[in-house]
């Protein structure tokens, strides 16, 4: 196996945890409401430790993977979080539910900074790369939701964390065993060229796009711990067909069949990451980043009024193009910043997205309880309509600088 494949290998496989991780918690919501007797917002709010620490422990891991090493952090990584799911099956209690999540969340924080940092300099094709690695970890998105019902409905929550958790761990001791080099095989990504702006207008191009993906991580939370949920809310033919066979436990049965819908609007998109992936090694990066975004925008806000099989199809749409820019959006980072700093900005990029983003958590609860589920839907459109402007605006600013890969 060459060295380029090893990195993608543990790179996909982490994306695929962190991301397994990510949307386990949201479709385990409805369980646990009936497990702790508690409302929505009560158990929204034990994942926001978790979100929180997803994202503003981004920047310390990604500093201290450019100093240490990519690979040392991504074995940290796997263990980190197989240790914190494991602690999350046995907790007896939502505080220790709420401290176990808040470890996956630290741990989880790790993956994005140093995976993709990984990548960035040890790939040729980016952008390819970057779509493959995409897939994985929206196959950990597809995965998660199923997983988690499917388990709750054979064994009940807990079962879910063990899983995951004993998987993770198995992973990192395979790295542990796998060496790695991190030496960067593509030149003139960032910093000052003969034909390019000097080092300060390369900051102020990424300091635009840190705006834009704020408004997009914003978005990106408040669909993720509200999906399955809302499925399961507006989109009940599924459960009206499963409801005719004996199950069993027809609550549980419920939630598996919100989590299958689920997990087939993540399955679409898989196609939208290797398109975007694609795309981004042929065209200008800011002009795809901002056509995926804009063609997001009508299906996220027909997703406040749809449901059943419709709502289906416009949810697969909008995660279609919401998801498939997070090539072009990684490929931009790379375009505008150098290399011996890479991890760090991918660190700022996740507090951003996901540090931010954790208060889609508390958002999200008193949208649905003022306004209703739907609301969140309209509220996702106009953020998506303002990060439009300022895609917009970055395009203007760094309008004579080559933005491609490669």
């Amino acid at each position: 196996m060459t060295n380029e494949k090893r990195i993608l290998l543990f790179s996909c496989a982490a994306h695929f945890f962190s991301h397994f991780f990510e949307l386990l918690f949201p479709a385990l919501v409805l369980p646990l409401m009936d497990h702790f007797h508690r409302s929505l917002p009560e158990i929204l709010k034990l994942s926001f430790p978790m979100y929180l620490l997803f994202g503003l422990a981004a920047l310390p891991w990604g500093m201290a993977a450019d100093r240490f090493g990519n690979r040392k952090s991504i074995l940290v990584f796997f263990l980190g979080c197989g240790a914190g799911s494991l602690a999350a099956a046995a907790s007896p209690s939502e505080n220790g539910l709420l401290i176990s999540l808040g470890a996956i969340g630290l741990f989880n924080s790790i993956y994005h900074a140093a995976g993709i940092g990984m990548l960035s300099k040890g790939m040729r094709n980016l952008g390819t790369a970057l779509g493959i690695n995409g897939a994985f970890g929206n196959l950990g998105m597809v995965s998660a939701p199923f997983t988690a019902g499917l388990l709750n409905w054979l064994f009940g929550w807990r079962a879910a964390f063990l899983l995951a958790g004993g998987a993770c761990l198995l992973w990192g001791m395979f790295l542990a065993m796998v060496p790695i080099d991190e030496t960067p095989v593509r030149s003139g990504e960032g910093g000052s060229t003969p034909e390019g702006p000097p080092q300060a207008r390369l900051i102020r191009y990424f300091l635009i796009l840190c705006v834009v993906m704020t408004l997009s991580g914003f978005v990106y939370r408040a669909n993720s711990v509200v999906l399955p949920a809302y499925l399961e809310y507006r989109a009940g033919f599924l459960w009206e067909l499963l409801r005719h066979f004996s199950f069993g436990n027809p609550a549980s049965v419920k939630t598996l069949a919100a989590t299958l819908l689920a997990s087939f609007v993540y399955l679409i998109g898989i196609v939208g990451q290797l398109a975007g992936g694609r795309l981004a090694d042929r065209y200008d990066l800011r002009w795809l980043y901002f056509a995926f975004h804009a063609l997001s925008l009508p299906f996220v806000l027909l997703m406040s009024v749809l449901s059943d099989l419709p709502l289906v199809v416009v949810t697969s749409l909008y995660l279609l193009f919401a998801l498939g820019m997070q090539p072009i959006e990684n490929s931009l980072i790379a375009r505008f910043t150098p290399s011996r700093w890479r991890s760090t900005s991918y660190g700022i990029k996740f507090i951003l997205v996901f540090g931010v983003g954790s208060l889609s958590v508390y958002v999200t609860g008193w949208l649905k309880e003022t306004w209703g589920f739907q609301s969140i839907y309209v509220a996702a459109a106009i953020l998506v309509s303002l990060l439009l402007t300022w895609i917009l605006i970055l395009i203007r600013a760094s309008r004579g600088f080559p933005c491609r890969n490669g």
